[in-house]
Parts: C-alpha cells; sequence; structure tokens
C-alpha cells in the first residue's frame, strides 16, 4: 500500500491532469453527508478544475462550493454550505507525478542497473513536487498557464535546478540541442514574490571555475526572491555507458571549489547578512575540511539537499550526550554501520561512545561495491554490500545499527534485500538507527530500538526529508 508522499507505481504525464480521485470517505464528514463516494472523482470546485491536492486545497477553501464529480459515465454536481476551514472529510487518491523532458549528461538514474524497482528510474520534473515537498525541478516543462498557477496560488518556495545560467552550458547539462535560459523565468517569479532556492550540480570541467562564479552572482541579483544556492557534486556509477564523458568531483576538486567560493561568500555575506552560496557536505569531507558550524549554514534552508545535514548530526550527538553518560545501564556492546564518507565523523562518535563504561561501539566502513567505489554516501549501500563488510571487518556484538536512509520506506535496501536477510545470514540482532545516535544508542540500552527485522520494517523517517524522496 502507497503511503502519502510516495510515487511507487504512480503514472507519469506530460502535464498535470483534470481530475482527483476519492481512496475513501470519512464516516459523519461533509463528504459523506452529501453523498461523496470512494471511487468518485473530482473534476472541478466552483467551476475551477481540480488536478491535484494543491487545487483541492485553494478552491475548497470557501464557505460556498459547487463540486463536480464523474462518477463513472455520470457526472454529479454537489452544492456544499460549510465554514471556511472545514474539510470534505475526503481522502484523495495519489496525482500523477509529471515527467521530466529532460536528459540531463550527470542524471543519476541513466546510470543504475536494469530490472531494478520502479523507483528507481522514476525520473520526474514536477513543480509541485518542488513546492508540496522540496523536490528540485528545472522549469523546462512548464507553460505560461503553469507558471501564472504558481503565482495565483503562492506555491513558494519552489526548488529550481540550475546548473549554469549561460543559457548555451544549461542547454548542455540537461541534454538538450538548444539553449536554455532560466534567467527570465527566475525573474518572473521573483517580481511576483515567489521563493527560490536553487541548484547546481557540480561537474568539474563544465560548470565550475568562472562558470559556476557567473551562475553564483547572476542568481545572486535576484537576492532575497533567490535566497540560496547549494552545490552538490555529481555521483558517477560504474553503469555509466554510452553517456557523455564526465570527471568525477576528486578531494582536489573539492578543495578549488571550497576555496574559490570562500571568497564570495564574504563578499555575499556583507551584502545580505547570510552566505547565500552553501556546498553539499562532501566537498568539505572529501577535502579533509572541517564541517562549518552551524551559524555557517544560516537556518539550514537546504539540509535536505545534503548541505549541512552532517552538522546537523554531530550536534544532535553532541547534545545528546550527556543524557547518554549519565544512564546506568547493563553492559552492551554495538556495531555501527557507515559509509566511506561517513565514516570520517561516525568514528569520532564512536570514541566518545567507547569512554561510556557499559557501552562498546564498533564502526564498520562499507564500500560501495554494487554502484562503484565513487559512490560514497550511506544512503546508496546496498545490502550485499553491507552484508559483505560485515563479513569481512565485523567483531560480533550484541546489535548491528544500519544507518536509517539506506533503508527504503518499504522496508529494502537498494537491491532488495531486507534486514532480515542480514539477520538470518549473521545470526545477528540488527536495528534501524535514527538521525540522532545518541538517541539511538540510549534505545538499544534501554531495549526499545526500532528493529530491524521484527515489528515494523520500516526505516525511521527523516525529520527534514519527505518520504517521496527516499526510493
Amino acid at each position: 500500500m502507497n503511503r502519502p508522499g510516495q510515487i511507487e507505481g504512480l503514472p507519469q504525464v506530460d502535464e498535470a491532469v483534470v481530475g482527483l480521485g476519492v481512496d475513501a470517505v470519512a464516516s459523519g464528514g461533509i463528504g459523506e453527508a452529501v453523498g461523496i463516494r470512494q471511487g468518485d472523482v473530482i473534476e472541478a470546485i466552483n467551476g475551477e478544475s481540480v488536478r491535484d491536492p494543491i487545487d483541492y486545497r485553494f478552491h475548497i477553501a470557501e464557505e460556498t462550493v459547487e463540486v463536480v464529480l464523474r462518477r463513472g459515465q455520470d457526472v454529479i454536481v454537489v452544492d456544499i454550505e460549510k465554514d471556511t476551514d472545514d474539510d470534505l472529510g475526503v481522502t484523495l487518491s495519489e496525482m500523477p507525478i509529471i515527467k521530466c523532458n529532460n536528459k540531463c549528461v550527470f542524471c543519476f538514474l541513466h546510470q543504475m542497473p536494469r530490472k531494478m524497482r520502479k523507483t528507481l528510474y522514476y525520473q520526474d520534473d514536477d513543480y509541485r513536487l518542488s513546492f508540496l515537498h522540496g523536490a528540485y525541478v528545472t522549469l523546462t516543462n512548464l507553460s505560461d498557464a503553469e507558471f501564472q498557477r504558481i503565482v495565483e496560488q503562492r506555491l513558494s518556495p519552489m526548488y529550481i535546478s540550475v546548473h549554469a545560467t549561460d543559457p548555451d552550458l544549461r542547454g548542455t547539462l540537461l541534454g538538450r540541442t538548444e539553449p536554455v535560459d532560466v534567467m527570465e523565468r527566475i525573474g518572473f517569479l521573483a517580481k511576483h514574490n515567489i521563493q527560490m532556492h536553487a541548484q547546481v550540480v557540480l561537474c568539474p570541467g563544465l560548470n565550475d571555475g568562472q562558470h559556476l562564479k557567473r551562475t553564483v552572482f547572476d542568481l545572486a541579483q535576484w537576492y532575497p526572491s533567490v535566497a540560496s544556492v547549494g552545490i552538490v557534486p555529481l555521483g558517477l556509477t560504474r553503469y555509466r555507458r554510452n553517456l557523455p564523458s564526465l570527471d568525477p568531483v576528486t578531494p582536489e576538486v573539492a578543495l578549488s571549489c571550497l576555496d574559490q567560493a570562500g571568497a564570495w561568500q564574504g563578499r555575499l555575506h556583507r551584502r545580505f547578512g547570510v552566505n547565500f552560496v552553501y556546498f553539499g557536505d562532501e566537498f568539505y569531507l572529501m577535502a579533509g575540511r572541517r564541517i562549518p558550524e552551524a551559524a555557517h549554514y544560516d537556518g539550514f534552508p537546504l539540509v535536505e539537499n545534503g548541505v549541512g545535514m552532517v552538522r546537523r548530526f554531530t550536534d544532535r550527538f553532541e547534545t545528546g550526550f550527556p543524557a547518554l553518560e549519565s544512564l546506568n545501564c547493563n553492559r552492551i556492546s554495538m556495531t555501527m554501520v557507515t559509509s566511506v564518507l561517513g565514516a570520517g565523523f561516525i568514528r569520532p562518535m564512536a570514541e566518545s561512545l567507547n569512554r561510556i563504561p557499559w557501552l562498546t561501539a564498533h564502526v564498520v566502513e562499507v564500500k560501495n561495491r554494487f554502484l562503484g567505489e565513487g559512490i560514497t554516501v550511506s544512503g546508496l549501500l546496498t545490502g550485499e554490500d553491507i552484508l559483505h563488510a560485515l563479513k569481512t571487518q565485523w567483531r560480533e556484538t550484541d546489535v548491528v545499527v544500519l544507518p536509517p536512509n539506506c533503508i527504503s520506506h518499504h522496508g529494502l535496501f537498494l537491491d532488495d534485500l531486507t534486514p532480515n536477510d542480514l539477520e538470518q545470514a549473521l545470526k545477528c540482532r540488527f536495528s534501524i538507527g535514527t538521525y540522532d545516535l545518541a538517541e539511538t544508542a540510549a534505545r538499544i540500552a534501554r531495549g526499545d530500538a526500532r528493529p530491524g527485522a521484527s515489528g515494523d520494517p520500516m526505516a525511521t523517517q527523516h525529520p527534514y526529508i519527505l518520504p517521496h524522496q527516499v526510493a
């Protein structure tokens, strides 16, 4: 069963389509009272088409509403009088997702192996998901009417995949044969007070150096409407075939980018009072640089994009550690599974945990053999790679703690193995961690940690990433 925000199995469309299905009708609600049934399709409210939950919420907020329903071949019109804040008491179907019309040269989905589950190939570019869930969109597939809708319904903030402001370069990066100007569209949204956050996927030799500088300062012209620019590295898997040749972000490239942008951040901070441009955590970890303090991130506007996530994680640990030290528990040992990059900040945490008399913590660093060792983040680890690393590195402990972002909301690793499969193979208890390591350790010590195989198999909800953003 799909859960809110997930897109497993949903159809892809070229544009938003009219009609939103009713999955359930609450007993005693307005919908039941006026005769709305499960299976009905809401097509219009007060003469305005309904394409998605945004339309529904926008138009239902009136005291008098006329709802047009389709029931099989019949069209039914229902007139309702209610308080402005009253809902109809219906559960709505998931909306079809607008598909991407680009072929970005760095697209991760084009580098996946075949015959895996649908969500791993789901290439969306839906401005509604940008507003609802913070998904990044290119704005290349929107009509004038859809831009007007963004303005009329105040779909703000929007998260925009810019990559480059030079139209020719942007067209190349998006895999198109013609230039693609983004500044005109950003200017339109800015003039109508729509807040935006911009993203650059850094491709060495293409949109770095002077091109990156131009992109940052072109976008800065629209501050505060363009509130931030997040720069993240491209990912290259071992399955990349028959695609444009791209260079990886190496430690040397990461260090050069951070040094280059340091001067920009100083200039922009003097102008705006914020750094405006922020790098993904991978840049600091690859370059061997210390993750900046929390103040650097100006309220963490882009943490769901891997910008400042490590700082949030480490600060939570430091805040929760004193309470963990004060616990009086039976002795317990745990193994913390992490990625190549994650090991850099997980190992010092393990050293702190090992100062607690009743706790022993080990770290197992997992190399990504499935997608290639150039993929170094924990969210893309497979069950098979974790199992291999544990077999070769593991010291037997009471429990093995998995990173929460390597488990889908269906309880699966990327390769469709489950924590239960690993438990059976190693005859050891597994637990899915949270985004607060001190809390995770305390739960394990108390015996109430989220199970890995028994009970609810789902991973912990990310505190700032929504379910649809996780495969």
